[in-house]
């Protein structure tokens, strides 16, 4: 049986070569799927926000066969004079699924990715920094059971980042809807007949002709939520509305774009940016018009959005990271997400993951001006009061 060996592609045109094989070996990965680990995603997030960093796809190899892929990057953060070098996954954003290996292979790449640790992390001056990992991951379970069988020379750390909503779907509306609340199900209602009867309503879902022109009133409709609460929001970086006009185009060609919007008095007043890839639909990015809020606009946009997914077939509709209260009026399932930090042992090395969680805390918080992280801890209190009230209790 031939040894698993690990060869490493830093060029671009590398990871554009790997396509076909990608998509191959990731359609064997089973349930460990996830959009956020396709190659179209990933190629298209590096050209978008990859300046800066260094490509570091790992390829594992049997013989001459590639097993498994891991697609990571080097990243240096620069806080004042200090410096932070890591190894991390590209474009993880959410659900952090981590690398592409078919069932059979996961044992001798897990030891072939931690061999490759112990001499990377050692020779480079390194930290590996993997977010928002799902708890139950098999990656996550491989990695905590097999590295101190392996090596003894690296430390690991696992930190629960936040909670991950999320709905199993029945097959008919009629079925999840009974599963509401019976006050919930009467404001849904409630909601529904008054805008129905003040306005004209339209729920649609985008079409080819119409993707851009909507795309952009989303955009705008999101921006405009944000800034209403002196806070920039994600589309004030410019690279990052290109990425989203980039990547709806390409899971477009892909049939894994989910994009609707309710329309009140024909003008976009919520909007949904998603995926739909292997039975999920993935909620990543919502934008309301909070002049519709009396009638809790959002509940009624996914109630549309959850009536069309059970129509469709699908199991799942994921709200991703994030334990905002709006998601538990749906559901009380949820994945713990954690953060997972490997580094080099030695002298100290509790001290210096504590001098790490510091270091990344105040690069993260320098990231917004003093007006934008006060108003944004306001409402990280009072969504963890609102999710107390719902007798549910974030686990840290």
């Amino acid at each position: 049986m031939s040894e698993v060996r690990i060869r490493v592609f830093a060029e671009l045109r590398e990871l554009e070569s790997l396509s076909s094989l990608w998509d191959s070996l990731l359609q064997r990965c089973g349930d460990e799927r996830s959009i956020y680990l396709t190659h179209e995603w990933i190629t298209t997030w590096w050209r978008h926000f990859g300046k800066g960093g260094q490509l570091n796809i790992l390829l594992a190899e049997k013989g001459n066969q590639i097993v498994g892929i891991v697609p990571l990057m080097k990243t240096t953060y620069k806080l004042g004079l200090f410096r932070l070098r890591a190894l991390e996954t590209i474009g993880s954003v959410n659900c952090n699924l981590v690398w592409l290996v078919s069932p059979e292979s996961r044992e001798e790449v897990m030891t072939a990715f931690l061999s490759y640790l112990n001499e990377e992390l050692a020779k480079s001056r390194l930290i590996l920094r993997l977010i928002l990992v799902p708890e139950d991951s098999r990656f996550l379970d491989m990695l905590e059971k097999r590295a101190e069988q392996i090596s003894k020379r690296l430390a690991i750390e696992v930190k629960f980042k936040t909670l991950a909503p999320y709905i199993a779907l029945p097959s008919t509306w009629d079925e999840l809807y009974r599963s509401l609340r019976r006050n919930r199900r009467w404001i849904l209602r409630k909601n529904l007949k008054l805008l129905e009867k003040e306005h004209s309503v339209e729920f649609q879902d985008y079409t080819s002709d119409n993707l851009f022109n909507r795309l952009n009133e989303f955009i705008d409709l999101h921006q405009r939520r944000w800034q209403s609460v002196n806070v920039r929001g994600i589309f004030f970086d410019s690279a990052m509305k290109e990425f989203y006009k980039d990547i709806a185009v390409k899971f477009q060609e892909r049939n894994w774009l989910h994009f609707s919007f309710l329309d009140i008095d024909g003008v976009m007043a919520s909007g949904e940016f998603g995926f739909i890839y292997n039975g999920k639909l993935y909620s990543t990015t919502a934008g309301r018009d909070i002049k519709y809020s009396k009638y809790s606009i959002g509940h009624l946009h996914y109630m549309f959005m959850i009536k069309g997914a059970i129509k469709k077939g699908l199991q799942e509709l994921d709200f991703l990271k994030g334990a905002e209260p709006y998601k538990f009026y749906w559901t009380k399932l949820s994945r713990k997400y954690m953060n997972v930090f490997v580094i080099n042992r030695g002298i100290s090395s509790d001290l210096r993951l504590k001098l790490v969680y510091t270091f990344l805390r105040l690069w993260e918080a320098r990231q917004y001006n003093l007006k934008e992280s006060y108003v944004l801890r306001l409402l990280r209190l009072k969504e963890e009061k609102e999710i107390k009230k719902m007798g549910l209790r974030l686990s840290r």
